[in-house]
């Protein structure tokens, strides 16, 4: 048996082929959101607002979240229609449901008014970000 495959006969070819449309839009919703976040950063570092207070670079960073976030369900939806015993497949379910959290504890990062509670949600999300990150390297792995 070829290492791309496991018990059930199932290459890698098809994580890789459900995963294919979605990886590089993945890649772009983590650009559009780090470029969204460092503008409200930008704008937050000039304005003396309160903290969180709505303004359109807050909109803007979380509609760019939100689309990453459905990107990743979406993709995590074309990963459980491939067969179970799929190589890769546990793994890419396991980076995809990380990534989600992740993102979760973002947006709420962004959304709520306390900012002892945000800055618990930003911390659990840079942890949840490092678990699919590694995640995402050991999926490469058996995916190449």
């Amino acid at each position: 048996m070829s290492p791309t495959q496991e018990a059930g006969g199932v290459g890698a070819a098809a994580v890789s082929s459900a995963l294919g449309p979605f990886r590089t839009r993945l890649e772009d919703d983590a650009r559009d959101f780090t470029v969204a976040l460092l503008a409200l950063a930008k704008s937050n570092a000039k304005s003396a607002g309160s903290f969180n207070q709505a303004s359109p670079q807050d909109k803007a960073a979380l509609k760019a979240l939100s689309r990453w976030r459905r990107d990743a369900q979406h993709a995590l939806h074309r990963v459980r229609t491939v067969p179970t015993g799929a190589a890769g497949r546990s793994l890419a379910e396991k980076w995809l449901k990380a990534q989600i959290a992740a993102l979760e504890l973002q947006r709420q990062s962004l959304s709520l008014a306390d900012s002892n509670l945000a800055a618990d949600a930003a911390r659990s999300a840079g942890k949840r970000i490092e678990e699919y990150l590694r995640l995402e390297t050991r999926l490469d792995q058996v995916l190449a």
